[in-house]
């Protein structure tokens, strides 16, 4: 099992960063095709939530970004520094299909084999992605 943690300044820039960390990840653990694509998918739009939604791009908080990987599971942590965001994620209205915004969620769970939302001590939130590397499932095509 390997694990990798980042912190990234919570500004637009950084997403680029975090992209390239995951890709680095992935390739050196071999997950190619569209478990790659799913997986970096719901890691982008976590991490974009936690740096908009959670942190407000305030240059002074963070997003921590977890992975482990090992033969059989592919998990995903991220952290951001906000406020409230359990509530908003229980408010928000169901994104219409052609919309720019407002899918991220459910992305998040129509890809990944399970996705928790969990308040963190701090106030911040932690979504917890998880794929398995062996289901097909988890693969979702529709």
């Amino acid at each position: 099992m390997a694990t990798y943690q980042f912190e990234y300044s919570s500004v637009l820039e950084s997403e680029e960063k975090m992209l390239t960390d995951i890709e680095l990840i992935l390739s050196r653990h071999l997950v190619t095709g569209h478990l790659n694509r799913a997986f970096t998918l719901a890691v982008s739009e976590a991490f974009t939530n936690a740096l908009t939604h959670g942190n407000e791009l305030d240059p002074k908080k963070t997003v921590t970004l977890r992975v482990t990987i090992n033969k059989t599971d592919l998990i995903a942590d991220i952290i951001d520094q906000g406020r409230d965001a359990l509530r908003r994620i229980a408010d928000r209205k169901p994104a219409q299909l052609l919309s720019e915004g407002g899918r991220g969620v459910d992305l998040i769970r129509h890809y990944a084999n399970t996705a928790r939302f969990v308040e963190v001590e701090s106030g911040g939130l932690l979504v917890s992605i998880h794929f398995s590397r062996r289901d097909k499932v988890a693969i979702k095509t529709s």
